[in-house]
């Protein structure tokens, strides 16, 4: 997300094209043909986009587009409750109502159930927005285990780049996560090794809509081909108002070993 607003925010300052503002070892200065008015232009929107304060020593020392990427990610983190603003702001600009996402979580709550998620195991959901996942599997699946949400406007510090369970945890969910990363695989990967049993992941099909469009901080496009090489077994759904626009995947420890044969 924060590579997204430092892009669009040199293009529209510089007025040059998103792609030559978007490499993080492109120069400001020499490149962007940025001066030092245009610097503060630059700052101090990004501080009011970001909800941050960037200190003046530090954009004395920007002068690539890395170094402005990384000022405004050290002011976030410095401050919890900037970033806190920032996922609530987020969140305000989706205006679908719950009935038009329920897709998405009752796919993801039957794929967890029907793989054995029990009232004795605890969940975690990545991203949890709403928390509409917790509404949905106790309210149509009877799921009277622990829902724990881990997302940024809990506290401020939730990173998926940096995060790592304090303790293995038995199922994690994460919907609508996956395009939001510049390397999905790795989270994937990561979610391998943490969970005692599986996980459950959903985002948009890219062979049916365009992913990009959709969200301005989308990073990835993903399809089911690439999903199940990864090890998942997939399924398509109607997420997002199209025709199979929406995948499902599943992962579990059983499935890994070769005993899950259940469908």
């Amino acid at each position: 997300m924060i590579d997204y607003i430092v892009t669009e925010t040199l293009t529209l300052i510089t007025e040059k094209p998103a792609s030559a503002c978007t490499p993080r070892t492109t120069g400001l200065f020499t490149e962007l043909d940025v001066d030092s008015l245009a610097l503060q232009e630059i700052i101090t929107t990004l501080q009011g986009r970001c909800h941050v304060i960037i200190p003046d020593e530090v954009t004395a020392r920007v002068r690539t587009v890395g170094d402005l990427t990384q000022a405004v990610t050290d002011a976030l983190a410095a401050s919890p409750s900037s970033r806190i603003e920032m996922a609530e702001d987020y969140l305000r600009g989706h205006k679908s109502l719950h009935h038009e996402r329920a897709s998405r979580f009752q796919a993801a709550s039957d794929r967890m159930r029907a793989r054995g998620l029990s009232d004795e195991h605890v969940l975690i959901d990545l991203g949890a927005g709403y928390t509409e996942l917790d509404y949905v599997l106790r309210s149509s699946y009877g799921f009277r285990g622990r829902y724990v949400p881990a997302d940024v406007w809990l506290d401020g510090t939730f990173d998926l780049l940096t995060w790592a369970p304090p303790r293995p945890y038995h199922w994690y969910a994460a919907l609508e996560v996956i395009e939001h990363l510049d390397d999905p695989r790795l989270l994937v990967e990561r979610l391998k090794e943490w969970a005692v049993e599986g996980f459950v992941l959903t985002t948009p099909n890219k062979n049916v809509v365009d992913v990009f469009a959709q969200d301005p901080t989308h990073l990835s496009a993903l399809d089911e081909e690439t999903l199940q090489s990864w090890g998942m077994e997939t399924s398509l759904h109607n997420f997002y108002g199209h025709y199979q626009d929406g995948i499902c995947a599943v992962w579990t420890r059983r499935m890994k070993d070769g005993h899950d044969s259940r469908r």
